[in-house]
């Protein structure tokens, strides 16, 4: 078949006979590349990790996915659960008492969203329902694996796991930075309420600092006391991180949640580069 994958990350382990009945895959779909984690539910251990940029543009996720399953040479059915993760910003919160099903295509109305795409929607811990599109062939995956596969939005993963996390911590304000190319989704959460959340594209490093302090300044956060956590595609020594701290005092970067382990061949990696996927398998 036409190869639409390109290997980036190669981190793998043979798979045994264990899939079935111990394995969850969870597989990350942006615009410009795919990414998946196994974790080993007996082990409590993530035992593979890979990201595979696209070769082609507007290619559907359906043949993205028989690919991967050839190359990797293991069928999704072959897992315990799958999760395929959307990774866009075409997405809008609605308070759950005021959500209406049937008026899913008019909260999204806004976003200016073109050509066929599929309507999902997760329910938050918080009473907060996210609606945001998939691509359209995405129910001819879930029409075939009879419901077996899981979807969401990156979206939800990110505020379900902040919300477990930091919800047995000290109480008080946080906000999470996580970078993508030439974008970020900026979330802020006081206690576990989410404040704040939205997507920010950047062509200059003042560009990236400027909606950080404008966000702050509009919501009246001090930014010499709020911690601002950093996630995604970032160094931690890259110029945006060192212009930032210039202006927000507490910079941090997520470690590894100690409560799983992992294969040796992922401590090369940052943990926060992938906190979305780890964090998927928690929200499980």
């Amino acid at each position: 078949m036409t190869s639409y994958l390109s290997p980036y990350i190669q981190e793998s382990i043979n798979l045994n006979s264990k899939y079935k009945d111990n394995y969850i895959l969870a597989i990350q779909y942006s615009l410009d590349g795919l990414s998946f984690v196994i974790f080993d539910t007996e082990e409590q251990k993530f035992i593979c990790l890979k990201h595979y940029r696209f070769s082609e543009k507007n290619v559907n996720i359906k043949s993205l996915i028989l690919e991967l399953q050839e190359r990797e040479e293991w069928k999704l059915d072959d897992f315990k659960s799958v999760k395929i993760l959307i990774d866009n910003n075409l997405n809008t919160f609605v308070p759950k008492d005021y959500y209406q099903k049937e008026l899913e295509k008019d909260y999204l109305s806004m976003l200016n969203i073109k050509g066929e795409t599929s309507i999902k929607s997760d329910s938050l811990t918080n009473d907060i329902i996210n609606i945001y599109t998939a691509p359209s062939d995405i129910d001819d995956i879930l029409s075939e694996y009879n419901n077996k596969i899981n979807i969401v939005h990156t979206s939800s993963v990110i505020i379900e796991s902040l919300v477990k996390e930091f919800s047995e911590r000290i109480q008080g304000m946080r906000a999470f930075v996580n970078v993508k190319n030439n974008s970020y989704e900026l979330t802020i959460i006081n206690d576990t309420n989410l404040i704040f959340h939205n997507y920010f594209n950047f062509n200059t490093k003042e560009d990236f600092l400027y909606f950080i302090l404008f966000t702050f300044e509009q919501l009246k956060i001090d930014n010499e006391s709020i911690p601002l956590y950093f996630m995604g595609l970032i160094e931690e020594k890259s110029v945006l991180v060192e212009l930032c701290s210039r202006y927000v005092r507490n910079i941090r970067f997520f470690n590894r949640d100690n409560n799983y382990n992992y294969i040796n061949e992922l401590d090369s990696i940052p943990y926060y580069y992938y906190y979305i996927l780890y964090s998927s398998v928690s929200c499980e």
